[in-house]
């Protein structure tokens, strides 16, 4: 097949090359504590060109702090969506006292496998979001609410939106220079905080099935996912009952300057 020199073709050819510089990054690159300081918003960058491009048959629509990408949904829901997206956006920006110079993309897809696809997730039932590629990537509640009338309140109040959101602020100012225990912590702890949510409420620790850092560190998907995750939270908010809040939020802007994390583990402990 003779090889045309357009920007199309050019795309196509660019895109396995850029999937390949990521995955060589995240597993021989990031080392226990992410991608350094000066790697992570490269990386960042490319993943984003490949959302762009996966997504670039989608329909598009704006607000004054987003753009939404998204496929053939119920109008009524995506206007949730996007007042949900305004409102958990103003909490988050209150809490990190940090705001985005340029719109924020969120996708949201009707169809599981195409996000899937976008985020590179290969395994797995898909969530409810993901944050990948500087972009939120939202499952249509409707695919999920099964309670009939519940749509807005399981959606405001359960939903992925918040989640994701401190995701994003959270890759923004600590540069990825942290494990996933850590940003899969604070962003429950913000569910915690400012939806009511409570992440494994009901998970029992003992001393000998509980945590710790170091498994947390090098293990992280190879440990059962609701317990790593119950065990994460109850991390940082320990950190925050003992040390508050802005005790956390100056830890992840240090992060972001390219202090390592284990500096910050003894905050983390029951005192």
């Amino acid at each position: 097949m003779t090889i045309q020199r357009t920007n199309k073709v050019y795309t196509f050819k660019v895109i396995p090359v850029l999937l390949l510089f990521i995955w060589l990054i995240s597993f021989y690159g990031m080392g226990s504590y992410g991608i350094s300081k000066g790697l992570r918003p490269l990386v960042r960058g490319m993943e984003n060109k490949i959302v762009l491009y996966k997504t670039r048959n989608l329909k598009e629509t704006e607000t004054d702090t987003f753009i939404f990408r998204y496929e053939d949904i119920n109008r009524q829901t995506l206007e949730l969506i996007k007042d949900t997206a305004e409102d958990k956006y103003k909490e988050i920006i209150d809490i990190f006292q940090y705001e985005f110079k340029d719109k924020i993309l969120v996708i949201v897809y009707d169809n599981a496998d195409l996000m899937m696809e976008t985020t590179m997730l290969r395994k797995g039932d898909p969530p409810m979001g993901v944050y990948y590629g500087n972009s939120v990537h939202i499952l249509n509640p409707e695919l999920w609410v099964k309670m009939t009338g519940e749509l807005e309140y399981a959606f405001c109040n359960r939903g992925p939106m918040l989640h994701e959101l401190a995701h994003l602020f959270t890759d923004h100012i600590g540069n990825g220079n942290f494990p996933m225990w850590f940003t899969e912590g604070v962003s429950l702890y913000f569910e915690y905080m400012v939806d009511g949510y409570e992440w494994g409420k009901e998970v029992v620790f003992t001393d000998t099935d509980i945590y710790t850092v170091e498994e947390l560190n090098s293990n992280f998907y190879s440990l059962n996912q609701y317990e790593a995750y119950t065990q994460s939270f109850r991390l940082v908010k320990n950190m925050v009952d003992n040390y508050g809040l802005d005790k956390l939020i100056d830890t992840i802007t240090l992060l972001g300057e390219g202090h390592n994390l284990d500096e910050f583990i003894y905050l983390f402990e029951k005192v």
